[in-house]
This record gives structure tokens, sequence and C-alpha cells, in this order.
């Protein structure tokens, strides 16, 4: 069903996006390591589901926003709850877990002691690349989603350094094919240091699969669809008036469409109700990004309503600031927006790519 909001797993619950899973599944089947990148609810995580489906090959996919936090305790757990998952169909991959020292297997069930110091990351991928090595498909897929979050591992005695850990992969571990999405793809670029010469990454080929949002025919032919699934009339005006407000993303295409089902009703005033439901879901994620830093409301607010060249918003801030600040502030604000996915440049403007955002922003 196009309206489940939950990420989907078949092909035929999505829409439009064919040309998208089979670049992907082709990546993945030929390349070491592949991003899959694009905004907020832009899909990322159904297209990732669908194409590790439809490949054949077992998997290990991990959501790093569902860390407690980001200590080794948190990520083995992780990695136990997926590994875990997909030992009653590959059962053979738990005799090759068995004989890891800190690895015990129960059956169907696989736990990682993160107190045995020599249980590493890359001991664990070296051990599902020796099981990959004797499956059909030849090759075992490891997808972590939102890998920006590797971010916050960084630093600090006694961190994992996942940079290290992807290259020794890619180099060594050729029955693996890694996947990482992001949303936040200037911070997952600042996580793994594709463009420093010191990076253990740096210089090896990574494909780039990017997800664009529908534009307006796709926009209104998701929602024409889902509503028929529904066995729901509504009519051509408010589906335009639906694309308006949510602007070609197909989260919140979903997340309208699936509301306004529920209420029964296809009034303006429902959409006015869920349009500032969204909102609330908006401030809670941006008030987050906000306690980061508190000229990012700022910045946001000068885009939202129009001051949305580097002269006008560096005006803006500084009118409600009631002081000037430097050049060079203002860019790392910008840049740091960009990298958290918030703003994007075309040519010498900027625009806030979710527009229930700017709405949001435009009413700070």
């Amino acid at each position: 069903m196009l309206f489940d909001p939950r990420p989907k797993e078949r092909r035929e619950d999505l829409f439009d996006r064919e040309e998208e899973i089979e670049k992907l599944k082709k990546s993945i089947s030929n390349q070491p390591m592949t991003l899959l990148l694009g905004i907020r609810r832009i899909g990322k995580t159904s297209v990732l589901k669908v194409a590790l489906n439809e490949l054949g090959a077992p998997y290990v996919y991990l959501d790093l926003r569902s860390l407690e936090d980001y200590s080794r305790a948190s990520l083995y757990r992780l990695l136990s709850e997926a590994i875990s998952g997909i030992l009653p169909k590959w059962k053979r991959l738990g005799e090759f877990l068995k004989k890891v020292r800190g690895v015990s297997v129960y059956g169907f069930r696989a736990e990682f002691d993160w107190k045995e110091r020599s249980l590493t990351l890359s001991e664990i991928l070296g051990t599902l690349n020796r099981f990959a090595g004797e499956t059909e498909k030849g090759f075992l897929i490891v997808a972590f989603d939102e890998a920006q979050i590797f971010r916050n591992f960084s630093g600090g005695k006694g961190r994992i350094d996942f940079g290290r850990i992807l290259a020794y992969a890619y180099d060594n571990l050729t029955n693996l094919r890694l996947v990482l999405t992001g949303s936040e793809a200037g911070l997952l670029f600042d996580a793994l240091r594709l463009e420093d010469p010191s990076s253990p990454l740096y210089g090896r080929y990574i494909n780039i699969i990017r997800l664009e949002r529908f534009d307006r025919e796709k926009s209104i032919g998701f929602l024409r669809k889902g509503f028929e699934e529904l066995e729901m009339n509504v009519s051509e005006d408010m589906l335009h008036e639906i694309c308006k407000r949510v602007d070609g993303i197909v989260g919140w295409l979903t997340y309208f469409g699936c509301s306004v089902y529920e209420s029964k009703k296809v009034e303006r005033e429902v959409l006015d109700e869920v349009t500032e439901r969204a909102l609330r879901l908006v401030e809670n994620e941006l008030e987050k990004v906000f306690g980061k830093s508190r000229y990012y409301r700022l910045v946001l607010k000068a885009v939202s309503i129009g001051m949305d060249s580097w002269t006008g918003i560096k005006r803006a801030v500084e009118a409600w600031l009631g002081k000037p600040l430097h050049n060079a502030q203002i860019s790392r604000i910008i840049g740091n927006l960009i990298d958290l996915g918030l703003l994007e440049k075309t040519g010498d403007r900027y625009l806030i790519p979710d527009p229930l955002i700017s709405e949001y922003c435009r009413r700070l």
C-alpha cells in the first residue's frame, strides 16, 4: 500500500523508483561500496530494502538511528539483533560465528561480547566475509542506514575508526558489499573523510546514487494511485493542493495521504490540520538542531522569507542580532546547514529543500 507510513520492502509497494532500484542492485552486485543519498523522507530506506530483498543474497541491515548511544556496547547490541534476525534463513552462518572468540550462538540467537577486546568489528566482518564465500550468490551485504551517525563515534581513546575499518573491508573482504545511506551527505563525507588524502578511504572508487524528489506529475500520480488503492475519491484540486504543500517529498506525500484517509474527509480544513501536525514533527526535529547553534535558526529564517543570497542572509542575521558577524562565520554556518541537508545552493541562491521546514522557519 502506497500510503503505508512504514518503509516499503516490496517493489509493488513503491511508486516510480524502478530506475533507482535497478541502479542500486547493479552497484551492490558489482562494487565494494555504494552510497545512497537523499534528503530526509525521500525514500532511501524503502529503495534500499526493496533492493536487498530482490538481490536474494544474505544481508545485515543496521539502522544506526536505533543506537542507544555511541558506544561499542550499543553498536554490538545492534549487530547482535541484526545478525540474529537472519540466522533462521542463513543457518550456516551460525556455525561460522561459533568459532569466533567472544561470540555466543544459541539456536537462532547470536550475542557479541563487547568486553572481549579481541572481538573487533573487523573480525566480525571477516567472519561474515568467510560465510559469504560459501553462499550461492558469493557475497553478503552490510547496509548502514543513516551512516553519517558514524561521525558521532569519531575521536577519543577507544573509539571505533569506521573509515579505517571500511577501508580494510573494501580492500580485503572481497565477498562483502557495503552500502551506506545518508540524509546528511556533508556529514557523511566528513565522517568518511573521502576527500582527505590522509583518510584510509581516499582514492577508492565509491559509487554514489542520489534519490531526487518527485516532480509535480509524479507526485500527483503517486497520490492518485494511493487514494485509488483505498477506494477514496479525491479531486484533482485537492491533489494539487497537497503537492503544493510538500513539493514531491514522498514521505510527506505519504503522511498527508494516510492522514486524509484516516480522517475520512477531503476538505481544505483537514489539510490545514495535517499541515499543523506535520509542522509539530518538524519543530521537534529542528529544535535539536537549533540547540547546537543559535545562528542556525536565524539563517534558516532568513532564507525562508526570501533573504536567500549570501549577502541577504548576512544582513538579515546581523539585523536580528544587532551586531556584525565575520564573513567566515556566516560561511561556516551556511556550510554546516548544507552538510545537515537543511540548505541547498542553486546558483548564487540558497533554498530549504523541504517546504514544511521552510514554512516552519518562516513562522519563527
